[in-house]
């Protein structure tokens, strides 16, 4: 018998209490009147009597009473022991198939020994960076996968499941074991006492290999010709070797080159100019054979070619000047990326396959169509000033203007930028505005839009406000050099560059992202809800579950498709994480460590087996405590009664 909270034994000493209680009762005297005592002789009445305890069913009650509540707070337990003769632990054999299982003939001896093991009533799962339950029928056709795998998710995943099972369990583990895939603390690796771990291990020493370990791409080109790529080969456990380099687009070679890969070490290649169709390239740059694992010798990555972007700039009568400066500054910073389309806000304007669309002091006019194209997916640059203060309200978006606001020129008295969010590009890779002053500013009324960046006196300066499944930024000053003397400063080509590039998707257009990688969005420009296509061209997610907020998880390597509202689209690539390349096993020490019954954890058997188990009391207690309770609340009545009596 055990107690989990002896200290509360020390409410024992609440048993005085009734003690005290009944020794309160006294002899009662009652007054009667005398002439004189004169006469009397003094004595000592007896008063033994007068401490003894009356009532000891009643005290035994209380006692009672408050001792079992006491042992309940205390929580009392019984254990059992007893010896499971014969039984037989369930058996789970896990088998690894994550990419370095591709090495040789691993996966080939994984099912083998998978096969060997399997008895009546086993259970078997595969593992890489997750585990999975699978059918023993499903051994026969394991293949090695395209996912990093994770010992210590693994681990965590294996304390679940006998959780769940409620029993002992005896788990046989079917891997390379690399070292690369063990966690930061080996604590990571623990196990339930229950769990008896036997470990099957395919690798007993590192094997040399080559990788393309990473590419350097632009994700968007106008003209192929320019553009460079480079790429790392990575040698792990190799001696110096000279290897083949090659750059393939859409499956066809365009460019090769011999370097020479130190030992152990990594070299650069770099090819200068990517002759690309117009439209998105699936490109990869592999690293020709040599060693056991293919699968990570091939790099992929994605470019779109593209004519120059359309940009839609529509201005007010005031604001002439801010299409020269916005012009300018794209230029400049794109090389040509961007066509600026500047027409007076009088004109009609077509949006169709607008890149994006931006207003400048415009005023007051009907912004429906526009409205509509950005509900669909696309994006606007709305820029305020002495127009948009007169209309009472910022176009698209609806916020009201409350006024505007002005500052001096001379001395210390503009605005310069206060507080800001540092990682939105157009302000973090602007330099922050440094330098920049602002003598002119709209004072809005954010409701529903985000404040990115305020002025030193708090005035909002730049917003964004999602509508329908398009992104508007508000700027609240003009760009004419007039308000502000932002488009004369050095921040101001990067600021239009970062703020066209999150408009137009452009550095969305392509991704390069490791396998097991998920993606939500949340945090771009554009449209939040997206189709997306796996690298067989089946849906893997589609615009309705992205719409609620599903991830799109890139389960195996691949070219997977984004499609996107307004016709926008993109390319991402998903490879194999390079850490599966190095293909070292964990020591022998830590391998037998993990598998030792040590802290406490038990080796078990598989024919005999001590149990030990513990009944808790507490319940019990509490009800023999209210039968107590009960019992002096009747005992207490009748004495009552008596003395009434």
């Amino acid at each position: 018998m055990g107690l989990l909270s002896p200290w509360f034994l020390a409410g024992m000493g609440l048993l005085g209490l009734p003690l005290y209680l009944h020794l309160l009762k006294r002899h009662k005297s009652v007054p009667e009147q005398f002439s004189s005592l004169m006469f009397f002789e003094k004595s000592m009445q007896a008063n033994l009597k007068h401490r003894r305890l009356d009532f000891l069913l009643l005290l035994a009650m209380r006692l009672a009473l408050l001792t079992l509540i006491v042992l309940a707070f205390a929580q009392p337990f019984l254990t059992r022991h007893g010896a499971i003769a014969g039984a037989q632990i369930p058996r789970l054999i896990v088998i690894d198939d994550s990419a370095s299982m591709g090495a040789g003939n691993r996966m080939e001896r994984a099912r083998s020994e998978a096969a060997s093991l399997i008895t009546e009533g086993a259970k078997v799962a595969t593992f890489d960076s997750q585990m999975r339950l699978i059918t023993v029928a499903d051994i026969a056709g394991l293949q090695a996968g395209t996912a990093r795998s994770s010992l210590g998710e693994l681990a965590r995943a294996l304390r679940a499941y006998q959780e769940s099972v409620k029993t002992p369990l005896e788990v046989h583990l079917i891997s390379d074991l690399q070292l690369s895939s063990m966690p930061a603390g080996f604590s990571d690796l623990r196990l339930n006492a229950d769990i008896k771990l036997v470990l099957h291990p395919l690798a007993d020493k590192a094997e040399p290999n080559w990788t393309v370990d990473s590419v350097t791409a632009p994700s968007r080109v106008r003209d192929g010709k320019g553009a460079k790529v480079q790429a790392t080969v990575a040698g792990f456990h190799t001696d110096a070797a000279t290897k083949v380099v090659t750059l393939e687009v859409n499956g066809r070679e365009i460019a090769r080159q011999s370097v020479l890969v130190p030992a152990g070490g990594r070299v650069k290649v770099e090819f200068n100019g990517l002759d690309i169709p117009y439209g998105f390239a699936k490109c990869a740059v592999t690293v020709q054979g040599g060693d056991t694992l293919a699968s990570d010798d091939r790099y992929l990555f994605a470019v779109e070619r593209t004519d120059p972007q359309r940009v839609v700039f529509q201005y007010g009568e005031r604001s002439t000047r801010s299409v020269l400066y916005f012009r300018n500054a794209l230029e400049a910073a794109t090389a040509g990326a961007y066509q600026v389309e500047a027409t007076p806000i009088s004109q009609d304007v077509n949006y169709d396959r607008a890149s994006f669309v931006v207003l400048s002091d415009v005023g007051q006019f009907n912004d429906a169509a526009l409205r509509r194209y950005v509900e669909r997916g696309g994006s606007a640059l709305v820029i305020l000033g002495p127009l948009s203060v007169a209309a009472g309200k910022a176009p698209v978006t609806g916020e009201l203007i409350k006024a505007s606001r002005y500052n001096a020129r001379a001395g210390d008295r503009y605005q310069t930028l206060g507080s800001a969010d540092d990682s939105y590009p157009p302000i973090g890779r602007a330099a922050r505005w440094e330098a920049v002053r602002f003598y002119q500013s709209v004072e809005l009324e954010p409701k529903t839009s985000r404040v990115l960046a305020r002025l030193t006196d708090q005035t909002p300066i730049l917003l964004e406000q999602k509508i329908g499944e398009g992104t508007v930024v508000l700027f609240a000053s003009s760009l004419d050099n007039v308000a502000n003397d932002f488009p004369v400063q050095p921040a101001f080509v990067p600021f239009v560059e970062q703020l066209a590039h999150r408009l137009s998707g452009w550095e969305e257009a392509s991704l390069n992202v490791m396998v097991d990688s998920a993606l939500d969005f949340k945090t771009s420009a554009g449209s939040r809800s997206f189709e997306a296509m796996d690298p067989d061209g089946n849906r893997a997610l589609s615009y309705q579950e992205s719409s609620k907020g599903a991830p799109l998880i890139l389960s195996r390597a691949g070219f997977w498709e984004i499609r996107r509202g307004a016709g926008k689209a993109q390319m991402l690539a998903a490879n194999i994480d390079r850490r599966e390349s190095d293909l070292a096993p964990m020591p022998e020490e830590s391998a037998q460590l993990w598998q030792s019954p040590v802290a406490g954890q038990q080796s078990g058997s598989s024919s005999t087996r001590e149990s030990e188990s513990r009944w808790p009391l507490a319940a019990w207690i509490l009800g023999a405590a209210a039968v107590a309770g009960l019992l002096e609340a009747v005992v207490s009545s009748r004495h009552l009664s008596r003395e009434a009596a």
